[in-house]
């Protein structure tokens, strides 16, 4: 027969097993799946982490005021499998992204699809959107060069 403590060891075992799983969060509640934003700028920083890597990134809107973004990528495991470390990005790298934006526009969040290093020969808005935002999502750091 098996003991009370027995058996709160098995509840308990059971409560943290199941802890990761209530954490997790379907992405649909926090980002616009049917919307997809472009973004250009410039790296603030970058954490290379599981279960997402964050990269934070200061964005001019078109009446000069700084934003700056919280981009949600894949996790570090899927990025180390694509090539990338934690020093993918660096501080004032010039990027572009292409992802769903966050539900609340006040929080100024996206969830990364691609994401593109931003060089005079990347082109333009519409080139950039064409290149990032119509395929499918990569973990990789896109090569746009002509």
């Amino acid at each position: 027969m098996i003991g009370k403590l027995s058996l709160l060891a098995i509840a308990g075992g059971l409560l943290l097993a199941s802890l990761p799983a209530l954490a997790h969060h379907p992405l649909s509640e926090i980002y616009n799946d049917q919307q997809m934003l472009l973004l250009e700028g410039e790296v603030e920083s970058f954490l290379f982490g599981n279960p997402h890597s964050l990269l934070y990134l200061r964005v001019s809107d078109g009446d000069g005021a700084t934003r700056t973004w919280a981009v949600e990528w894949t996790a570090a495991d899927r990025l180390e499998r694509a090539g990338l470390g934690g020093d993918a990005l660096a501080r004032g790298d010039a990027v572009a992204v292409c992802g769903h934006p966050g539900r609340d526009p006040a929080v100024y969040r996206l969830y990364l699809l691609n994401i593109a290093r931003r060089t005079a020969a990347t082109g333009s808005a519409a080139d950039l959107r064409q290149a990032l935002c119509v395929r499918d999502a990569t973990p990789a750091i896109a090569d746009l060069e002509p």
